[in-house]
């Protein structure tokens, strides 16, 4: 066999591999058996996880099994999702999609929760190469208490070799997480029709009376939190009128009587 017949039996092998991607359909919802169930709070991982997944590698951020006060989304596959989060351990502000050049793709769909107690705003840049083919802005998602979560679908019929997800601007703090990766097709497509979202409101304050005050407390949690750290919690104190109860009337009136019996026999000796 000569050179040349060689060299053309690899171009063809090399274009039937890259030509038997085009197209295809992939999902990667980071659950078992593929990725072991992860622990359900940031702060028990060790560091941030490289998730190595067919046709992508992920970055920036750990896997969380049943994550704490993670709202019930259908778009969230159980158990596993990947986040990231400024009280982590050395977490990346970003995620990082590194797909396989071999798996031809032209669209990344997935959805994104905003772990916050707060709206906060994401951008989700896909680029072929260095190049930026598309972008996407979720705009003040709203927080994790109201199931805040938004949808992602970018698509570029040139390719798309990466995509990085980070919260706009500078932020001092972030909690976000994805699931449901979806190449080459809309994660719409994959429940049609599509659930709408769930809103859930703000969990109510807890009312009670302790030592004569009214009290009410409002507590506010992120995605991933330990019950035992949980922050945000504000404490909200209502004085109210001290009214004394009967028995208390009784053993005042008691003491008295004591007291000037008492001094009655001093004053009798």
């Amino acid at each position: 066999m000569n050179l040349k017949l060689t060299t053309a039996i690899a171009a063809g092998l090399m274009a039937v591999a890259l030509s038997s991607h085009a197209g295809t359909i992939a999902l990667v919802n980071f659950d078992p058996p593929g990725t072991s169930q992860g622990p359900s709070i940031y702060v028990a991982v060790p560091g941030p996880q490289t998730i190595l997944t067919t046709p992508a590698t992920f970055s920036g951020g750990v896997v969380l099994g049943l994550a704490t006060f993670f709202p019930a989304i259908s778009f969230a596959t159980s158990p596993n999702v990947y986040g990231t989060a400024n009280f982590g351990n050395k977490l990346s502000t970003s995620l990082t999609i590194a797909i396989d050049p071999l798996f031809t793709t032209t669209e990344v769909s997935f959805a994104l929760f905003n772990g916050e107690t707060f709206n906060q705003s994401y951008i989700v840049d896909a680029f072929h190469g260095t190049s930026l083919v598309a972008n996407q802005t979720l705009t003040n998602v709203a927080p994790n208490f109201n199931s805040g979560y938004g949808l992602i679908d970018l698509l570029s019929l040139g390719g798309i070799t990466s995509v990085t997800i980070t919260p706009t601007g500078a932020p001092a703090v972030w909690d976000f997480l994805i699931d449901t990766v979806a190449f080459n097709q809309n994660i719409t497509s994959i429940i049609n029709p599509p659930p709408p979202p769930v809103i859930q409101p703000a969990t109510p304050p807890v009312q009670g009376r302790r030592h004569g005050h009214g009290e009410t407390e409002l507590v506010e949690v992120d995605f991933g939190d330990d019950v035992n750290d949980i922050r945000g919690s504000v404490l909200l104190v209502t004085p109210t009128t001290l009214t004394p109860e009967p028995e208390n009337y009784r053993l005042v009136l008691a003491g008295l009587l004591v007291l000037a019996a008492s001094r009655r026999k001093r004053q009798a000796v």
